[in-house]
């Protein structure tokens, strides 16, 4: 495919599409993960002393944070979207020189391949003076921070005794794919250690979020006897990733540990909570592994979910693939697949919102009701990923139902997110009444490809 020709339409899909329909719009998937690529590369060429994957552009207004806006401008790097965009770029990188042509595409990969070496670098010093850690807010010299009271920096060490955090996940994750890419041996071993030191603080329990969030609509701060099932969710996509950079069969149990946990005790699996809906999906467990209650309710984030049932897909598939699996693991990871379809349309049911067409940010299982109506945009290229996957395993008569879900998010991604004229990207948020809003799930950098990007991509592999 001649890079060239690559046009983004915006393409519709009718309500219940055929699988032919769905191939027809994939063109737009790769027309959005090649305008970001193009918009990441210019960034990061304008301004190369900054030497950070920059995605500072206000998704409502599309101006540049200043240098004035501290949490939002350039003096603020996120930890998070460094080893997002790491990973993001890698996965485009390989993709585009898989399928793409032309002296354009060229030029993009010699300018993304100097990125992701610079950055891998910039990562490993970073670890280097902060004791192998890296942080959710740093300065551009990789200072980590928090706020202080009067709403400046606050510089803050990191020492040995510190706690592996997302940063450390989504960072270990972004050094194993760019080593690997770059075939720089000594660069993979420091980053499978890595990804192994985290796996191990998860199931140590001794894993902290680093979050910081400066929205009191989704507070970041831990809460006493509550726990999530965040990290191991996140941690199945480094699991596939050893499986593809190792070859290492060992990391198929790594791997089929991480999902077997989740399904064995945060989904409502045979009746396991009388008072929830089979296939319920919980947040947060309490200390005796039962749903976590507050205030007579018990919360569900359906993005989360759904984004689990893709991850674990994309796990399973790599290792299927690659031939990894013994026959026992094979079994249990055909019990797992079979489960996925009607995970997935009972998540669906209750997490999209057909009005203003978007998944919202929580849900309440015992009364069945939205308790945050946010729908941010990330969840929507999650469920389509996920979608595919299950499509691709399931029964005859489960198939249309997966192309329904993923139709319903395309539309509603395409309608109400996509900008065309801000480089293809999506705005962040929007609200119960359907309105753009400049609220900040995570943080406030744009997707570096991670969420959207790495997740078309993969839905135009499995239309394939």
């Amino acid at each position: 495919m001649e890079a060239e020709d690559i046009r983004y339409r915006g393409s519709p899909l009718p309500e219940h599409p055929t699988i032919e329909q769905v191939r027809e719009i994939s063109g737009d998937y790769v027309a959005i993960a090649l305008e970001v690529m193009k918009t990441i590369a210019d960034r990061y060429k304008r301004n190369p002393d900054y030497g950070w994957i920059d995605t500072k552009i206000h998704l409502v207004s599309g101006r540049d944070f200043s240098q004035e806006e501290l949490i939002r401008g350039p003096r603020t790097v996120y930890g998070w979207i460094q080893g997002r965009g790491l990973e993001a770029l890698v996965g485009h990188a390989r993709w585009f020189r898989s399928h793409l042509q032309g002296p354009q595409i060229e030029a993009l990969l010699q300018q993304m391949d100097r990125i992701i070496r610079e950055v891998l670098e910039r990562i490993r010093s970073v670890r280097e003076r902060n004791s192998g850690h890296m942080f959710f807010y740093m300065t551009p010299k990789g200072e980590p921070f928090l706020l202080g009271r009067d709403g400046g920096m606050q510089i803050i060490r990191l020492g040995t005794d510190v706690p592996y955090n997302f940063s450390d996940l989504f960072c270990a994750k972004g050094m194993l794919a760019a080593a690997e890419y770059l075939g720089d041996g000594e660069a993979c071993r420091e980053a499978e250690e890595y990804c192994r030191a985290v796996d191990q603080a998860i199931w140590n329990e001794t894993f902290r979020s680093d979050q910081q969030s400066p929205d009191p609509k989704n507070p970041a701060q831990p809460v006493a006897d509550r726990f999530t099932h965040g990290p191991r969710m996140i941690q199945i996509g480094t699991a596939a990733l050893l499986c593809e950079c190792t070859h290492d069969p060992s990391y198929v149990d790594f791997g089929l540990r991480l999902v077997r946990h989740i399904l064995d005790r945060y989904v409502n699996l045979e009746g396991r909570w009388p008072d929830l809906e089979e296939y319920d999906f919980v947040e947060f467990l309490d200390r005796d592994n039962h749903p976590y209650r507050r205030n007579g309710e018990i919360v569900s984030d359906p993005g989360h979910a759904l984004e689990f049932v893709g991850l674990s897909l994309k796990f399973l598939s790599t290792v299927r693939r690659m031939g990894l699996a013994s026959e026992g693991q094979l079994r249990e990871t055909a019990k797992v697949e079979r489960v996925m379809p009607s995970l997935l349309r009972h998540l669906f049911g209750y997490g999209f919102q057909d009005g203003p067409g978007g998944i919202c940010k929580a849900f309440g299982l015992l009364k069945r009701r939205v308790l945050n109506a946010e729908m941010p945009w990330w969840s929507l290229p999650e469920t389509m990923r996920a979608a595919l996957y299950c499509w691709n395993g399931a029964d005859v008569d489960e198939k249309p139902a997966c192309l329904d879900t993923l139709a319903a998010c395309h539309n509603a991604f395409i309608k109400h997110y996509v900008r065309p004229d801000l480089h293809l990207m999506a705005v962040q948020t929007r609200n119960a009444n359907g309105e753009v809003i400049d609220s900040i799930p995570a943080t406030s950098d744009a997707d570096p490809g991670y969420h959207t990007g790495l997740c078309l991509l993969d839905c135009c592999c499995l239309l394939s």
